[in-house]
This record gives C-alpha cells, structure tokens and sequence, in this order.
C-alpha cells in the first residue's frame, strides 16, 4: 500500500524529529572517508556496510576501524567540511521549515562528534540537541614538544587513542540517547536514519523513517515503518507534519519544497516497510 493512502485530515503529525547523520544529512560516511585518506577505503567500508545492514553488532567493529586508522584530531576535525560539501539535497531548507513550525529537531549519530556537532550546528540545529561519539586523543603523540595549537586552543596531530564510553558505539544504542534527550517530555516522536541501528531504536519513537537516498539497505527498507528512495529529504516535510501544518506551511516561502515531497510520495518514492513496489 503506497504511503499516501494512510494521511488524511486528521494526520497528527510528529513534535520531536530526530536525524541521523551518515548517509542521511550528509551523503558520506565519516569513518569511510577517513579511510579514504589512508587509502584504506575498502576494508573499512565493508566493516561500516555490515554494522549498518544489521548484519554484525556496531560494538564489534566501532573501535577496531579507527584503531586501524588512527586518525589524529585534525583529521576528524575535518570531517565537517566534508560533511557540508556533502550535504543531502534540501536538508537545510527542510530543517528550517521544520523549525518554523516549532518542531524540536536533533542529530542522534554513531558518528564522531568532533565533527557531527559542528556539522550540526551548520544545519541550524542546537548543539545541546546533538549526540555523537567523542573520543580520547594520546597526548603524547605527534609532536607533542610542539605547543602548537588550532583554533580551539586544542593540537591538531595528536592521534585517536580509544573512544569515550557511548550507547552510540552500540547496535541498540539510540534508543537510550533518544530517551535521554527528551526526558520527561511527551509527544510524537519520529527518526529518520539510513541504518538497523536507527531501526533498533524503534522502542524509543512512534515512527522510524529510513532513508534510502543515499544508500538502500533491503533490511532498513523492509523494517522501518516508512522508507525514503528518493535521494532529498523532502518528502519528510509531509511524513512528519500534521495536515493544519503543511496547511500553514503553503502560505509560506517553503510551499514549493512541501509540493515536492508530496510528489515524491505520489511517485512512490516513498513507500511502507515491506512494499517493494515502484
């Protein structure tokens, strides 16, 4: 059944909206591009695909790829350009129209916060809103009789050593953050993410949208409740907005990006887990 016969006028909508980052706002992986650089891209890729088809646990391979890397801060610092250069297409205009709207917005990635945070914070989302994985750096590497700092006040070359303890490092990770987050607040919650570990978080939200623009996983598209083809997150104006708001929301600048994803959805571009149709 195409997506489009489940709305109707009294669509309720969702209040809090959580991203992924990797293959989601951004159409990189960050510890692939890392690889990239070390011209170790296809190994470390095969580790990322497996983690994220659900195939092997993400703790079993989180600080194995970077211990193989082992990249310094400035390297991961990095990252953000990328992340920025890479950005999926109408992200930031669907962020602010989301935002208008009062919808409360955050980044929930098993990515590394060194540069998901500010990559984040680009976007226009608040960096209290956004959790990633931060990491300890060993100090007394590079040149460490060197006092030469970045902007930050912090050296570039100092390499990774291990990362920080993180639900994030873990399959099943995100629901806990996800919770954490919100706290005693209610309403609808919805995440949108490429990954199973976006999927495992389903216990902590009402809805789980995958995203298959960048990369389609058969098990996220037949799991989650909602699946992405289209490479643009413009069908998540209409996914998550209730029917008075995307009514609002024509009177506004975003009206055209709105008729967008309600065409993607009319193509069926976005459809419910399991309906394999095109």
């Amino acid at each position: 059944m195409p997506v489009k016969e489940i709305f109707s006028n009294t669509w309720p909508g969702f209040d809090f909206v959580f991203f992924d980052c990797d293959s989601t706002l951004s159409t990189i992986e960050g510890i692939d591009e890392l690889a990239r650089a070390r011209g170790k891209f296809a190994e470390v890729k095969a580790m990322t695909d497996a983690a994220m088809e659900g195939e092997i646990h993400l703790q079993s391979v989180y600080d194995r790829r970077l211990q193989l890397l082992s990249p310094n801060r400035g390297e991961i610092r990095r990252l953000e350009q990328l992340y920025r250069q890479t950005v999926v297409p109408n992200t930031q205009t669907v962020i602010a129209a989301l935002q208008q709207l009062g919808k409360e917005l955050f980044i929930v990635s098993g990515g590394l916060l060194a540069a998901v945070k500010p990559f984040g914070e680009w976007l226009g989302i608040p960096g209290a809103n956004i959790r990633a994985v931060d990491v300890e750096y060993n100090r007394l590497s590079g040149q460490w009789w060197d006092y030469q700092q970045d902007q930050w006040g912090q050296r570039p070359d100092v390499q990774y050593m291990h990362p920080k303890e993180s639900p994030l490092m873990e399959s099943h990770g995100k629901a806990d953050v996800i919770r954490e987050l919100l706290g005693t607040r209610t309403g609808r919650i919805v995440l949108i993410g490429d990954g199973m570990s976006d999927v495992a978080a389903r216990p902590a939200v009402d809805w789980v949208i995958g995203f298959g623009g960048v990369i389609t996983r058969p098990r996220v598209a037949a799991n989650a409740d909602v699946f992405i083809k289209a490479n643009t997150l413009a069908p998540v104006l209409p996914l998550v907005l209730s029917a008075p708001e995307q009514q609002n929301l024509k009177q506004t600048p975003f009206a055209p990006l709105l008729q967008k994803g309600l065409q993607i959805i009319e193509s069926d571009d976005v459809v419910l887990a399991g309906d394999s149709s095109d």
